[in-house]
């Protein structure tokens, strides 16, 4: 990428479905994004359940 910035991405705001009848595609994925955010230790922003697609967004980061 030519000219590179330096500008690092701080906080995200996902929003995705609570509910628990999901693809198990969608879950993966979802679970995915939350370990790429929180290896580069952006901030998660967003309002839901740790159910569904954002507790699979969110479990990764919130795990120990």
């Amino acid at each position: 990428m030519a000219g590179s910035s330096s500008h690092h991405i701080r906080n995200i705001c996902v929003f995705g479905g609570s509910s628990p009848e999901k693809e198990i595609e969608f879950l993966e994925s979802a679970n995915h994004l939350g370990q790429v955010l929180a290896k580069r230790k952006i901030h998660l922003v967003y309002e839901g359940d740790n159910l569904g697609l954002m507790g699979g967004v969110n479990s990764c980061i919130f795990r120990k």
